[in-house]
């Protein structure tokens, strides 16, 4: 057997399913290896960045890895703003990357980079594959690296020599094989986090996206519900808290965070203790940090963050899933049976604040104003679709506030968000990773105009491979007018004639659409949500306004 049949024999062991990116001289025994296997399948993308992407998108989507392969050198450095995101996210991606021959290296051969270094600050574990009988444990260590504590990305590099040496006999026993390692909090941290939360009057909960990681839903709402707990999320953690639920605030922060909802910041400004699980403290998720009066119990698998960025009261490290069954078996042994039950102040309380969240939005969400309102958008979509079946994306920028604030999530990973580096046109990379992960489902994402450019033409991508999405474009102009900011800075560019995201949709294989009355925006996009059910990706272009992403300008005042 060959090191590059070895690793295929490995990757298929450890339950891999989705390998993507663009082939190469370097890489090519390995792939050879891959596509050999009817258990892995192989999607080739028009760059290797939305190669990381497909596979990013199926890791948020599933929880399972994905592989994703280049070549050497600028193949390899092309997928940075891909990797960077998971990075950022904390996404479990696997990196196969060509190399050139492992004997030549530091000779300055063509396509070559300095592979280590520039991998290793952007990836949970980065290394090169030095020799034949090294296989069995890089992998092991590799998928350890990507199933235990903080998730994120895993980079291998493989010479090209290297790939095609023979390893003798190959055995490989699969990490998957064993139960997932977690770890759970000290049992006494366990009880004063549980004191803390059952003698608060006024408890706050914020969770990022370490409850989707830790497969931890079921146990937030439980824990929620036993303590009439109200919940908050980051944009990352959307969808690990149904938003459905009568304790849910939707996106929010420790105050009016830059796409927080009315509930959120509100019961955030008030709170006496405040529970966070597997959340970081962005600056823009984040405006104010927890008061010196408050009590603060942070829950991370990563003990780098616990006390990062202000001491915790109680600090709990360990895994999301475990620590939230701690607290609920505590309360169930430490309260009274009354305290078990629904506090119904806190609970009129958070009905009444979304009712008024409600008629403050609902203006912007039934606008008849031209050029269309975005969220508008996002409300129409929500009417037209059962979140039970749906997976939502969307990408950087101003589509990132009218998306998330108003789309409810309902099941966990119902709703993709990212935004720690927030690379441009992640979204049809992603979308495609999240059909094949679930391809039952209908999967629709939201882009901006500009970052749309970034990646368009890899709608090609989903058309060849049979994975098909609903791409709403917001176009409010933002790369193409002069009128102003940002965009007269590059008026010499001559970039406003802007693009026809319709027309080239349909030029590369897909369905093009686009909506300029607010009237014709239900018809059209009931249109294209039936021609991706029937099998083919198609585009709407929504021509919008340009308005402020976040409503806290709505109530900052109140």
């Amino acid at each position: 057997m060959k090191v590059s049949e070895a690793i295929a024999k490995a990757l298929v062991a450890e339950g891999v399913t989705l390998a993507a990116g663009i082939s190469g001289q370097s890489i090519g025994h390995v792939l050879d290896a891959i596509a050999e296997s009817p258990n892995i399948k192989l999607m080739y993308a028009r760059q290797e960045r939305v190669g990381f992407d497909i596979c990013d998108g199926f890791a948020r989507a599933s929880g399972k890895v994905a592989v994703v392969f280049t070549d050497a050198g600028p193949a390899a450095a092309n997928l940075m703003g891909g990797l960077v995101n998971s990075w950022g996210d904390s996404v479990p991606v696997l990196f196969l990357a060509g190399h050139n021959d492992h004997g030549a290296t530091a000779s300055r051969q063509t396509k070559e980079i300095p592979f280590l270094e520039m991998f290793k600050p952007v990836s949970k574990w980065a290394t090169l594959l030095e020799s034949p009988d090294q296989v069995a444990n890089v992998i092991r260590r590799a998928f350890m690296q990507l199933n235990t504590g903080r998730p994120g990305p895993v980079v291998i590099g493989i010479p090209y020599d290297i790939s095609s040496m023979e390893i003798g006999d190959f055995h490989y026993e699969p990490v998957s094989s064993q139960p997932r390692v977690r770890s759970g909090a000290d049992p006494a941290a366990i009880e004063a986090a549980i004191d803390l939360l059952a003698g608060a009057a006024r408890p706050y909960v914020y969770t990022g996206s370490g409850i989707l990681m830790s497969e931890a839903s079921e146990e937030l709402v439980t824990l929620a519900t036993m303590l009439t707990l109200p919940v908050a999320t980051t944009i990352n953690g959307k969808s690990g808290f149904p938003e459905d639920h009568p304790l849910a605030l939707g996106i929010g922060g420790f105050a009016r965070a830059s796409y927080g909802s009315l509930p959120a910041s509100k019961l955030a400004e008030a709170a006496d203790v405040i529970l966070t699980v597997g959340c970081g403290f962005k600056k823009h998720a984040t405006r104010v940090r927890p008061s010196a009066t408050t009590k603060h119990i942070q829950v991370d698998v990563d003990p780098g963050e616990i006390n990062r960025d202000g001491m915790a009261t109680v600090a709990l490290a360990g895994d999301a899933r475990i620590i939230l069954q701690q607290l609920i078996d505590a309360a169930r042994a430490r309260l009274p049976a009354s305290r078990l039950s629904p506090v119904t102040e806190r609970a009129q309380e958070i009905a009444a604040l979304k009712a008024q969240w409600d008629d403050l939005s609902r203006p912007l969400l039934t606008s008849a104003e031209k050029p269309i309102n975005p969220f508008r958008v996002t409300d129409t979509l929500m009417r037209l679709t059962d979140p039970a079946r749906t997976i939502v994306l969307h990408d950087a920028g101003t589509v990132r506030g009218s998306t998330t604030q108003h789309y409810r999530a309902t099941r966990p990973r119902g709703f993709l968000g990212f935004g720690v580096e927030s690379a441009m046109g992640w979204t049809i990379g992603a979308a495609m990773g999240a059909k094949r992960a679930a391809p039952d489902d209908l999967v629709v994402a939201f882009v901006g105009d500009e970052a749309f450019c970034e990646t368009a033409l890899d709608l090609e991508t989903s058309v060849r491979n049979d994975a098909p999405f609903l791409l709403i474009v917001l176009n409010n102009r933002g790369f193409a007018d002069n009128d102003g900011g940002k965009s007269a800075r590059l008026a010499h560019a001559r970039f406003h004639q802007g693009i026809s995201a319709a027309k080239l949709a349909i030029t590369l294989g897909a369905h093009g659409h686009t909506v300029e009355n607010p009237e014709d925006l239900e018809t059209t996009l009931a249109t294209a949500i039936k021609q991706v059910e029937a099998g083919l990706t198609a585009v709407v272009e929504v021509k919008t306004a340009r308005v402020q992403a976040s409503l806290y300008r709505l109530w900052a005042k109140d």
